[in-house]
Parts: structure tokens; C-alpha cells; sequence
């Protein structure tokens, strides 16, 4: 209401005040109320313009409330509803009528806003994205305008639509490919009209996190064997991963050992490999490389493995040789581990600890191992405390290790069973844990703007990268939102299967600049993601400046009620007047039930005809 040009907030509210004065002075029992999304009662909420949304059916079910106590009712409003639902049905059930006061500016001010945002907030890098924008229009409007995407200062594409007026919608489509990887930002941008009361609301920024389309691993085995065909086949299955294998030949590889070396990798799998203690100098180039690129590591025992050989290469794996070893070469049953986080990503049945049954072939010991700080053991050999997988994350760099020589073995016989894809289903979930595909700890997450008006709606959308491993129906979701002048407001997100997308809705509420924080958690896991909006002091009606009487006038047409302008308001106080009830009461009492109030009244009977008798009446 503070935004129509032909009012002054002051005068007005000095106006409404002298208004209800002379309302209450034809009639004593006149009620006052305030409201925007809620009804306020004159005494005890001061009439400021305010109201963060206007919520006229909230006036309409506390008319409703208290109707058997009134014979009427006044509504004074611009008639713009920015929050509830229609109630014309609930009108007609009313029987007193209500008379509506228009008030506000007839002409609707020009606006054009971009209204929503539609776009993922994450994408593999060249993947085609869409991106659809939603443009309001308010107003006499029938200009044709220019809709522009940019990244930075690099115009993307531009769209022309025509505009409507009057509340409609149109949209614009937009189609790109990002190949920056990380954050890229954009901003959509509206030409402004030359009537046009509000600009801020003509560009919006969004942002898309792009990951990469390839990962590379590299594979060096120190001598083929039977293992090495099943970890290839399993590395090439991973989507988005590309292989580089360096086979070892006495003292060269290949491929040449120089292109390892000057390659980025994001997993480093040794096959059987080093045949022989690594040098120093080799050491020294891996642990820079490793650092620099951040590369993920895994070994994989194999026959030719001796601790002696490995044991050069347990620094980068934070392992060291253990004396606990089993010296009767005989293959053994094992088990899952219990209580250890990574196992939550390996995304299949068969890993539960609790699964006791004997699914797995026994598999030969070769390398013992003991475990430092942050390795964790994943599975271990029956009756011993020696494990078969450890794997684990120290100072942002991940490893692992499978100490059994005969991993063929579990290929091969799971290959034969009914669970033919558990082992490729074991290295596929852990190499994509190694090479941080998995985003177990990523959100990405996105609120529809960011600068919002007061009582306009936030949409909040966005998705855990990893949805699919994830149980969804085990997942708690909200974001909070916190200001320095205000108290923290929480608000849930709902999981959407048609988008399979997280979100939620909510009005904007007082001005200011907030900081949000996104939740999503579980029994054993939280994951976060932090971010900032702007609530601007203006209020949505900023965009719907005008009357509109339509919504006023059906209103005071369903309940037999009268529509005036503000000017005319004077018309409405001759309906108030004090309404005065007659009642008539009417008794009956059986007197063959009161035997005492009948003999007092033969009593009374009887004196009066003797007093009659005496004074000489008939």
C-alpha cells in the first residue's frame, strides 16, 4: 500500500484512522482490524504499511469466524492478493454483506521483472544445459524486449519476446554447453522500458558448478598376470574415466614411463607392482607428483608382490609391515568390517557388515599390513585381525590397498554366481570414492534470485551430486536462514522425485541482508552448504501498484454488499448503524409437576375472593 504515487503513507493512515473514528461513532460496537497475511486487531498492533504479503482470504475466514456477531463488514484494500487462495465460494455461504473501499492508483505502474529462474546447479562439463526464464510484466505493456545471457562480460545468446501487461508471464529459452570446470557465474539480463519504476528487479545472477567429463587413471603393472585383465575391464566401465596402462619391461615401461610422469592423474592404481624396491629418486618424484596433482593411490597385491618391495611404496599409504602373518599359504574365508564410514559408499547389499552368510570365495593372504592414523581396515581374514581391504584420507589425499594376490579369484566366481557384479560393483563405487566422483560431501544447492522484495517468494532448489547412491527416504533436509537483526529462521526442504531435486518455498521477509546455511543429513552424515540473499525494503506490491477492483467488486457482489472508491468512502458509513434485536420470551410450565407452586396459587386464588366477599364484589 506505501507505493501507490497517489497516496502519501501519512495522509493515508491519518484517513483510515479518522475513517474507523467515524465508523465507531455511528456505531459503538464497530470492531477495527489491521491486516496483511494475518488479521490484526486495532488495540493491539499499530496501523504501519508494513505487511510483508496481503492475504485477503485470512480476512475472509475471520469474517466468517465472527459473522453470527455482526451485520456487516467493510474491507479497505488495493485488492492485490500476493499470498492465499481465493474464496469466492466461502462468499456466497456468508449472510451479512460486505461492502469493499478501493484505494490506491487506477492506472497500474510499468514494470517488468524476471520473475523466475530455471537452470541446473550442476552439470558434467560440455553437457548440454537449459536454461528457462520466466518474465513478468506489469502495467499497459505491449513492447517487445530483449532478454540477454552472459557469462562475465561474454554475451551468450539473446532472445526477443513481446510482453502482455497486466501480471502475464512470457518466457525465454536458453541452450549452452559449459566447458569451464568449477563455479561458473552467469546473470540474465531484461532491456529496461522507459516507464519502468523499478530496474533492480530486470538481471539475476545464477551460478552452475561444472565437473569434469574425464577422469584419468593410470594403471602400472609390474607383471601381467590374472588380475590385470578384471581391474582393466572394471576401470574402463566407470563412466567418464579414461585409462592409461604402463606395463613394466626390466627397466622401461611401456607406454613410456615419461608420459606418466608428465600426466595429471586423479587414481594411480598399482597391478602387481613393484616388482623390486623403488629407488629413493622415484620416491621422491611420486610423493611430489601425488602432492601436486592431488592423485588418489590403490595397490592391488599381486603373485609376484613380496613385503620386502611393497614395503618401499607403504609411506604414500599410510601403512607400515606388519609381523601378525599367516605362514600356512592356505587361502581363507573374510568378512566385512563393522562401523566404518567408507563402506556407506560402496552402494550394494552384499557389503553389510551383518551379512554373515559365506557369499565370498576365500582368498590368499600375500602382503600384511598394519594400519596408521585415518586407514581404516574394511574387510578382514576370518579368526585374525589381518585385514584384506584398508582404505582411508590423510591431508586431502586417498588410498587404499587389497592385500590378497588373487582378486581374479572373486572376479571370476561372483562372475559365476547370481551376484555376478559384486566385485566390479566393490571397485567401482571404491575407485570413484578415490577419485572424489562420488561427491559424498558436495551439495549444490541455489535460491531463484538473489535480491528478493519484501513478501515475494523464495525458491530454494538443488541436489546432493551422488542422489542416486543415496537412500533418499534416510535423508533430512531445511536451510536457515540468519541476520544480524533478526532471529534464525529454519525452513525444511522436501525431496522432488519428478526433478529429483531438493526444494523449498517461503515469503521474504523483513528487509536486510541475510547468510543462509543448507542442511542435508542423516544418521551418520551432515552435509552443508553456505550462502547470502538480499530481502530489498520494497514490498511485492511494488509490481502490482493499481486497484484492482475486480477482485473488490466480486467480493462485495457475492455477499450483497456496495464497492466504492476511496473517495466515495464517506457512502459506507450511513450502513453502519446500531442494529436493535426484540425478543420475546415465552415460558411454559406443566403445573400437575410442581404440586407446591400449585397450592400457592389455589392459596392466592382463594384470598382474593374472600377479601372480594368482604368489601362486597362479586
Amino acid at each position: 500500500m506505501g507505493y501507490h504515487q497517489t497516496l502519501s503513507p501519512n495522509s493515508y493512515i491519518d484517513n483510515v484512522n479518522s475513517y474507523f473514528a467515524s465508523a465507531v461513532k455511528n456505531d459503538k460496537e464497530t470492531q477495527n482490524y489491521y491486516f496483511d497475511y494475518k488479521v490484526y486487531n486495532a488495540n493491539e498492533k499499530s496501523f504501519v504499511l508494513d505487511g510483508e504479503a496481503t492475504d485477503l482470504g485470512k480476512v475472509i475466514d475471520h469474517i466468517e469466524e465472527v459473522e453470527s456477531e455482526l451485520v456487516g463488514a467493510i474491507i479497505i484494500s488495493d485488492g492485490q492478493v500476493t499470498k492465499g487462495e481465493q474464496k469466492q465460494s466461502q462468499l456466497k455461504d456468508l449472510s451479512i454483506p460486505i461492502y469493499t473501499i478501493g484505494v490506491g492508483d487506477t492506472i497500474p505502474l510499468v514494470d517488468v521483472a524476471i520473475q523466475a529462474l530455471e537452470a541446473p546447479t550442476v552439470v558434467i562439463k560440455g553437457e548440454e544445459m537449459e536454461i528457462n526464464v520466466t518474465i513478468s510484466s506489469h502495467g499497459r505493456v505491449h513492447d517487445r524486449v530483449n532478454v540477454l545471457l552472459y557469462k562475465g562480460k561474454k554475451l551468450l545468446g539473446s532472445k526477443f519476446i513481446q510482453l502482455q501487461g497486466d501480471g502475464s508471464l512470457s518466457n525465454a529459452k536458453f541452450r549452452i554447453a559449459p566447458q569451464t570446470l568449477g563455479e561458473n557465474n552467469y546473470i540474465v539480463k531484461t532491456s529496461v522500458l522507459a516507464d519502468e519504476i523499478n530496474i533492480k528487479n530486470n538481471n539475476q545472477f545464477f551460478q552452475v558448478t561444472v565437473l569434469k567429463d574425464r577422469y584419468k587413471v593410470a594403471l602400472i603393472t609390474g607383471s601381467p598376470n590374472f588380475n590385470t585383465g578384471p581391474l582393466k575391464k572394471i576401470i574402463k566401465n566407470i563412466p567418464r574415466v579414461e585409462l592409461d596402462h604402463y606395463i613394466q619391461q626390466g627397466e622401461k615401461f611401456i607406454s613410456s614411463i615419461n608420459k606418466f610422469w608428465s600426466t595429471s592423474y586423479e587414481l594411480i592404481v598399482f597391478d602387481n607392482f613393484p616388482l623390486a624396491p623403488i629407488s629413493n629418486r622415484w620416491q621422491q618424484i611420486l610423493a611430489k607428483k601425488l602432492v601436486s596433482q592431488k592423485s588418489s593411490l590403490f595397490l592391488v597385491a599381486g603373485p609376484n608382490t613380496d613385503n620386502k618391495s611393497a614395503e618401499s611404496i607403504y609411506p604414500f599409504f599410510h601403512v607400515q609391515h606388519s609381523k601378525n602373518i599367516i605362514e600356512d599359504n592356505k587361502s581363507r574365508q573374510w568378512y566385512w568390517s563393522e562401523n566404518d564410514l567408507i563402506l556407506k559408499y560402496l552402494d550394494n547389499d552384499l557389503f553389510d557388515p551383518n551379512n554373515n552368510e559365506n557369499l565370498f570365495p576365500p582368498l590368499h593372504p600375500k602382503i600384511f599390513i598394519e594400519t596408521g592414523d585415518n586407514i581404516s581396515s574394511l574387510a578382514y581374514y576370518v579368526n585374525s585381525s589381518i585385514p584384506l581391504l584398508v582404505s582411508g584420507e590423510v591431508e586431502g589425499l586417498r588410498s587404499g590397498i587389497w592385500t590378497s594376490s588373487d582378486f581374479s579369484t572373486l572376479y571370476y566366481k561372483m562372475t559365476e554366481s547370481e551376484h555376478q557384479d559384486i566385485s566390479g560393483s566393490l571397485l567401482n563405487n571404491l575407485f570413484s570414492w578415490l577419485m572424489h566422483t562420488s561427491g559424498e560431501n558436495e551439495l549444490y544447492f541455489r535460491v531463484n534470485k538473489n535480491l528478493y522484495q519484501q513478501g515475494e517468494e523464495v525458491h530454494v532448489v538443488g541436489s546432493h551430486f551422488d542422489n542416486d547412491s543415496k537412500d533418499i527416504s534416510s535423508l533430512t533436509g531445511y536451510i536457515t536462514l540468519s541476520s544480524e537483526e533478526n532471529t534464525p529462521i529454519t525452513y525444511e526442504l522436501n525431496y522432488n522425485p519428478v526433478n529429483e531435486q531438493w526444494e523449498t518455498r517461503f515469503l521474504a521477509g523483513k528487509p536486510g541482508s541475510y547468510s543462509f546455511e543448507i542442511t542435508l543429513e542423516n544418521e551418520n552424515d551432515i552435509y552443508t552448504q553456505h550462502g547470502s540473499l538480499f530481502i530489498d525494503e520494497s514490498q511485492i506490491e511494488l509490481n502490482q501498484v493499481s486497484v484492482n477492483n475486480e477482485i473488490l467488486q466480486i467480493i462485495s457482489s457475492l455477499t450483497k454488499g456496495k464497492y466504492v472508491p476511496w473517495e466515495s468512502r464517506a457512502e459506507l458509513i450511513g450502513y453502519i448503524k446500531p442494529e436493535l434485536k426484540q425478543e420475546i420470551i415465552v415460558k411454559n410450565a406443566r403445573l400437575n409437576e410442581n404440586i407446591i407452586g400449585l397450592a400457592l396459587l389455589i392459596l392466592l386464588i382463594s384470598i382474593e375472593w374472600y377479601i372480594r366477599r368482604l368489601i362486597g364484589l362479586s
